[in-house]
């Protein structure tokens, strides 16, 4: 999210589409314009120009100059690209800072795990960006933490159109995931850290695909 380049206006217009955007109030691959967006959302023609072209930086939405304007798709080649990456980014980094990660922080993610399994699905989304984020974090590294950051954007995204479409996550098998991921910090064991990350990413890949694949038919 870039939205601090924006003037207040914008800065809100942006926010406004990006939280519709990013929970999939407007669909991946939606056509959109101008006439709707103010109607619907309230702002101004120009503060939403302003944050359209910033949400075209980011890949979220697709201009098309005289033609018009979509929500960027989903689709499989960007869902594989993006598991590709959260695989090469984060057991290479929970291997290598094992040692940092705070002990007490793992446990109450823990806990935190267990006392959603029950709760709203975005409740439970934004449970695991936070947690994965946190893992990314302890390398202090603001260039990767923004990378990260609009990877896990898009994660939101694919977990809240799977849902949406009848392919949603299991959430047993998540918190059986998590807590897989949690114990293997906990005992600093490289092997089982890099195996639990990358049975997790790719259950999360499986069930993503299957949305867009299902959504095609």
């Amino acid at each position: 999210m870039l939205e601090a380049k924006l003037k207040p206006m914008a800065n809100q217009a942006y926010e406004a589409l990006f939280q519709k955007i990013m929970y999939c109030e407007y669909a991946p691959g939606q056509e959109i314009n101008e006439k709707q967006l103010v109607e619907e959302t309230g702002y101004g023609r120009t503060p939403l120009r302003e944050a359209l072209l910033l949400l075209k930086k980011e890949g979220m939405v697709d201009i098309f100059p005289r033609k018009g304007m979509r929500i960027a798709p989903l689709t499989e080649k960007r869902v594989s690209d993006l598991y590709q990456a959260r695989k090469f980014i984060e057991p290479t980094v929970t291997v290598e800072y094992k040692t940092l990660y705070s002990k007490a922080k793992l446990l109450q993610f823990q806990q935190r795990f267990q006392q959603t399994l029950q709760a709203k699905d975005l409740d439970r989304f934004l449970l695991d960006v936070e947690f994965h984020s946190y893992l990314i974090s302890i390398m202090d590294n603001g260039v990767l933490m923004d990378m990260y950051s609009n990877l896990m954007v898009m994660q939101v995204r694919l977990a809240m159109y799977a849902s949406l479409h009848n392919a949603p996550a299991s959430q047993e098998a998540d918190l059986t995931q998590h807590t897989a991921i949690i114990e293997a910090l906990l005992r600093e064991n490289e092997t089982d850290i890099r195996d639990s990350i990358v049975l997790h990413i790719n259950h999360s890949m499986i069930r993503s695909l299957n949305a867009i694949r299902a959504s095609a038919q």
